[in-house]
């Protein structure tokens, strides 16, 4: 199996320094850094830039993945002056997910409809393919040039805006380098939406890069981020369509919520016992 890995989402009530700790201190072997407060609000550079790489190494993880800032942060924005406002972080997101040898830099496609002016604009759908691809066109050089790639990530909303499943993701990754953009999938997301984990996984096929394990109710989800186990989805269905694929990047688990009150601290290292299954 390849590296077990956490996301610092699921400590997001301390700082990074503490969230790594505590996920070093678990057993994992790999993390997912989250870029935003209060954890990496923004990238570090030059001398900073080196002694983040080492904080990294001195805690024992051998991998990691990054997010982008999500919200609003999105390559699709469906207005042109949103877009651009968007690029140049990204790019700098693009160029420190290489700097610091990340696996991939793992980035919403579309945004959540509350943080667009007219959610319900026919024209919506269209504008965000274009802008989506406008983006990937400009980020893709940077994106070659750092040694990187881009991770697009299947997304909740319940909504009728483009690639939010790995079924439409797939062809548009497909226009690209596997080398600079693939996919990452969420398996809380895909249910919340009503899409089978297993199939979505099928669907990525080998452009799957990346993953962000949580569970959900079965029933009524709702990107619930539970430990693996504690909701309703067919794990052991899961573990067999990634190794099916023949899916060997991070296997990263995304919990940030306790489906029976669990702590943070408490989520970490139930999560790791959890993982112990999946081949550790």
């Amino acid at each position: 199996m390849s590296d077990i890995s956490y996301s610092t989402l699921g400590l997001s009530d301390r700082d990074l320094a503490s969230a790594l700790d505590a996920i070093a201190d678990a057993g994992f072997s790999g993390v997912e850094i989250l870029g935003q407060a209060p954890h990496l609000e923004e990238p570090p550079e030059g001398q900073a830039l080196v002694e983040f790489q080492r904080r990294l190494e001195s805690r024992g993880f051998q991998s990691w993945t990054v997010h982008a800032p999500a919200k609003r942060n999105v390559p699709g924005a469906p207005d042109e002056s949103w877009r651009q406002q968007i690029i140049p972080l990204l790019r700098q997101y693009v160029r420190f997910s290489g700097a610091v040898g990340s696996r991939g830099l793992v980035v919403h496609p579309v945004p959540n409809p509350i943080f667009v002016s007219d959610p319900h604009d026919s024209s919506l759908p269209e504008r965000m393919q274009q802008a989506v691809r406008r983006s990937l066109d400009e980020l893709v050089p940077e994106a070659s040039a750092a040694g990187t790639r881009i991770l697009l990530e299947n997304l909740p909303y319940d909504c009728e805006y483009p690639l939010l499943s790995m079924r439409e993701l797939r062809p548009l990754v497909e226009e690209y380098p596997p080398e600079q953009v693939a996919l990452v999938i969420d398996t809380g997301h895909a249910w919340t939406i009503g899409n089978e984990p297993v199939d979505e996984i099928r669907a990525a096929g080998d452009r799957l890069r990346g993953t962000h394990l949580q569970d959900v109710d079965r029933d009524a989800p709702n990107d619930n981020h539970w430990i693996p186990t504690h909701g309703g989805l067919d794990w052991d269905a899961i573990r067999k369509a990634l190794v099916e694929i023949g899916y060997t990047d991070n296997w990263t688990f995304e919990t940030a919520q306790g489906r029976h009150g669990e702590s943070p601290d408490q989520l970490v290292k139930q999560t790791r016992q959890v993982a112990t299954t999946w081949g550790r």
